[in-house]
């Protein structure tokens, strides 16, 4: 009967290289160029955000983020760091790809998985660094020069008591 249940229904023969078939690397590769994409389009936004007072006005102006007017100013503000983080996300994913094509069960963990963790933490870096310039206009250096003069949404929201 199992002969006979194995001639119906053969198993499925998978091309493994590493951990991984190769359909879920080719899924991953496609997953890479849409946020290789993503992250180019946030690169090139951001790089014009910072040099173009005009366009900054546009973004702000066309509602890029559906929160309140002083929010989306900050988001918008912190855009660099933001595209910083999302280019490291992007080369993390593709560390964590090489990572494990040619990986074996039994070994430790390679020089690529190791880069594509701090890479993590640099996309988490980016992060937390564009809600610091959203909530505080702070550091100074993450913000263009043409927008340091702005207040933060915590300073709007709560102004310092007069003595």
């Amino acid at each position: 009967m199992a002969v006979f249940a194995r001639q119906l229904c053969p198993p499925r023969r998978h091309r493994h290289l590493g951990w991984f078939s190769l359909e879920l690397i080719v899924v991953g590769i496609l997953i890479l160029i849409f946020w290789g994409g993503s992250a180019c389009f946030s690169a090139w936004r951001a790089r014009r955000l910072w040099k173009d007072p005009d366009y900054y006005q546009q973004v702000v102006g066309q509602g890029a983020f559906r929160f309140r007017d002083d929010v989306s100013r900050g988001l918008v503000r912190g855009w660099a760091p933001f595209s910083v983080g999302v280019l490291a996300l992007m080369a993390a994913m593709t560390m964590f790809v090489i990572a494990n094509v040619g990986q074996h069960a039994n070994e430790g963990p390679s020089a690529a998985a190791i880069t594509a963790g701090l890479l993590l933490v640099v996309f988490v870096a980016g992060v937390v660094l564009q809600l610091s310039v959203t909530w505080f206009n702070r550091p100074r250096w993450c913000v263009p020069a043409y927008l340091r003069q702005e207040t933060g949404v915590w300073a709007g929201r709560h102004p310092r008591k007069a003595s």
